[in-house]
């Protein structure tokens, strides 16, 4: 037979574990071995001196046909090279009984019973096996012994594998040095039949010396005398040790790149694998990275002011990376703890402004900024949940509210001016003058380094002006005190070195503004949506699909569409990308400029049936919500319907805010948080002494809502962090 190890695998399987002869079943152990059970055959109480037992002679009875031997040996009973030897029967002995049954009526021989049995003690005890012959034509039993001789023993099929077997224990070091003090046996011929008898034994040390083409011959025929079951567990053993450690085997770079494709509770259960997986895991902060934006708890474009966050939380570590496992740890406690109904967040509650109603409320960094009819900007600590102050300058109410980085705070009011405020100064720096009517909404964009500012108006134009960068020094914050720098105060747009200009093209009022870059959209009451390029200062496409007034706009930079929502109960969706998508198109001059104006769009979102009024955009959903006391998402690539929610009383939806995890609605008298992975409502006795919700917004565990009790209104502060110690395995 040729050489060809690498087909042949069994050759390089290891042996784990090693057996005590009284499992191992080896009959070379029975003529070496004192001491030896085969407990699976114990039945017989017939006992014969172990002295006076030949290994050529066992007696045995062959009242039977040759196929019931057969079924002993598939069962297990017999071992098949005895059964072998048992079929050798001498031809006359077995003609002489077949005559002998002829003339005694035509008895005919059938195997009754088999036994064997030997001692633990210094005397081996076997039954001298009985024919027992039943005759055909009466109930006469005749008793006969017949003695057949055997020259060739081979041992038992394999033992079970312990994997398979847990029953089966592993031998202690006396019964391994009985077994290594066997002797070692010469190989003298090895038969490719496999019905052949094999006078072979060997040990460990054999078959690590044992030329290559032998063993596997060996590893054949040992493999065609087991049975269905012996294969099951040889199997099993088998199976097991082909298994390897992909992970501590691969480079670091793949195992890495294969972890991140696992979901959180994967990772848990990976950490406690083994100590490698757990050092691979534990110290690689991209495969956390990974895990915070997979779970949906920082998008992509807030990664780099989370960095900042977490360089403020924790100032003495040097590289911020190493926190990433804990803050997610920790960030999925408190998620825990929002989808809990049981869990009662800790509650502060502060006053809020001198009106009922709240306009406007920003909750940005450990900022939180609201706005009302009272003219006042309040700005409280998220942290210390406390008051910080107030921010007064304004001649009519505040109904337009942005917070820029680094403490900046952008305002619009009803006494038509636009106003910028450093919280840390405590102080208005700049006061922009220029529309004609009450500054309803605003955005911060930049472009090109620079950030502007741009402000909607009733007066159905949007002015653009630029943000002042010398702002952010606060080097000689005593010395512009003394000098009284500020406020700056441009009463007209041709004294003012920051106004860039005027969009005009609106027919009615400007109620909404959102942009990205140097790309703002305006929705108005004209019914119309309008694109405008505010570094040309141009309009650049004019999209009028409702028929009613539109109250929410929102530029979807990341796929470059539009989108709003109307009192016409729909949600349109512009695409920027390919214009023919949204229909046919004309090309019009508005405000000096050519640009097309599109009487479609290309998709129509329904189900709501009154005026939507509120629009939210996380990375997974896009979120409306309508005067009708419904809620509804919606997939933020193909608008696939995904939830739609509806509050008790169907009051209209004052409020809401979203993120991929979580959903916050308040209306008149009802306050829900709605778990978003399995869509039930996880609280809604939160707010309950609570006559209106105006406005809500929330961050990882502190939640801001702006209520309204008994014609006050006020700030309700809700911490949803865990109060138990957060522990991480490490192996």
């Amino acid at each position: 037979m040729p050489s060809n190890t690498s087909t042949y695998p069994l050759r390089d399987i290891p042996v784990p574990y090693r057996y005590s002869s009284s499992n191992c079943g080896i009959i070379d152990l029975l003529s070496k071995s004192q001491n030896y059970t085969r407990s699976n055959f114990i039945n017989s109480s017939t006992s014969i001196n172990k002295n006076d037992l030949s290994t050529n002679d066992i007696n045995i009875s062959l009242n039977g046909q040759d196929k019931n031997v057969n079924n002993l040996v598939s069962s297990g009973v017999l071992p098949k090279m005895i059964a072998s030897q048992t079929l050798l029967v001498n031809e006359n002995e077995k003609r002489a009984r077949e005559d002998k049954a002829e003339n005694d009526g035509h008895r005919r021989p059938l195997i009754k019973k088999i036994k064997l049995m030997e001692n633990t003690n210094t005397s081996t005890t076997k039954d001298h096996l009985v024919t027992e012959e039943y005759s055909q034509d009466n109930s006469t039993i005749v008793n006969a012994n017949t003695t057949i001789t055997t020259t060739t023993v081979l041992d038992d099929p394999l033992p079970l594998s312990p994997i398979a077997s847990s029953g089966i224990s592993t031998p202690d070091e006396k019964d391994l040095n009985e077994l290594n003090d066997l002797g070692k046996p010469k190989i003298k011929n090895i038969n490719n039949d496999n019905n052949s008898n094999m006078g072979i034994i060997f040990n460990n040390h054999d078959l690590q010396n044992m030329d290559p083409v032998d063993l596997q011959r060996i590893a054949y025929n040992i493999i065609c005398n087991l049975n269905r079951s012996q294969l099951t567990d040889l199997n099993v053993l088998i199976r097991d040790n082909l298994k390897r450690d992909f992970i501590s085997s691969l480079p670091i770079e793949i195992a890495i790149k294969i972890l991140t494709k696992l979901s959180f509770i994967d990772i848990v259960h990976a950490l406690s694998v083994c100590t490698t997986w757990n050092k691979i895991i534990y110290n690689t902060p991209f495969l956390w990275k990974h895990l915070l934006l997979s779970e949906r708890f920082i998008s992509k474009e807030e990664f780099k002011q989370y960095k900042i966050q977490l360089k403020k939380q924790y100032p003495l570590v040097d590289n911020i990376e190493d926190v990433y496992k804990l803050d997610f740890v920790n960030r999925c406690h408190i998620l825990k703890n929002w989808y809990n109904p049981n869990f009662v967040p800790q509650r502060v509650t502060l006053k809020g402004h001198r009106t009922s109603v709240v306009t406007c409320l920003q909750f940005e960094n450990d900022y939180i900024i609201t706005g009302a009819d009272d003219k006042m900007i309040r700005v409280y600590d998220s942290k210390n949940k406390t008051f910080l102050k107030e921010l007064s300058g304004h001649d009519g109410g505040v109904w337009a509210l942005k917070y820029d980085c680094d403490s900046i705070i952008v305002s619009g009011s009803t006494d038509r001016s636009v106003r910028i405020w450093d919280i840390k100064r405590g102080c208005c720096t700049h006061v922009f003058k220029g529309h004609t009517s009450t500054v309803r909404c605003l955005d911060i964009v930049e472009y090109n380094g620079v950030k502007y500012i741009v402000t909607g108006s009733r007066d159905n134009t949007l002015h653009v002006w630029k943000l002042d960068q010398t702002i952010y020094n606060r080097d000689n914050i005593e010395e512009e005190r003394r000098q009284k720098k500020w406020p700056l105060i441009f009463d007209s747009t041709s004294r003012n070195p920051f106004f860039v200009g005027v969009l005009k093209g609106h027919l009615a009022s400007v109620r909404t503004v959102s942009g990205h870059g140097n790309i703002v959209i305006s929705g108005s009451y004209d019914n119309t949506l309008i694109v405008w390029d505010i570094s040309k200062m141009k309009c650049l496409h004019i999209f009028a699909g409702h028929t009613d007034r539109i109250y929410s706009t929102i530029f979807d930079h990341k796929r470059n569409r539009c989108i709003s929502a109307s009192m016409d109960a729909t949600i349109k969706i512009w695409d920027m990308n390919d214009l023919n998508r949204n229909g046919p198109y004309q090309i019009v001059t508005a405000s000096g400029s050519t640009c097309t104006r599109h009487s479609r769009s290309w998709k129509t979102l329904t189900g709501h049936s009154a005026l939507v009024g509120l629009l939210r955009l996380s990375d997974k959903y896009l979120v409306s919500a309508a005067a009708d006391g419904s809620l509804k998402g919606w997939d933020s690539n193909d608008y696939s319907r995904q939830f739609a929610y509806h509050h008790d009383n169907l009051s209209a939806i004052t409020t809401f805010c979203v993120d991929d995890n979580i959903l916050v609605s308040g209306s008149e008298g009802q306050f829900n948080i709605y778990n978003l992975r399995n869509g039930e409502l996880a609280h809604w006795r939160l707010l309950g002494d609570a006559d209106q919700i105006w406005s809500v917004s929330f961050k990882n565990n502190i939640l801001v809502v702006a209520v309204e009790k008994n014609t006050q209104s006020f700030i309700e502060i809700l911490d949803f962090s865990t109060r138990e110690p957060i522990y991480m395995t490490r192996l």
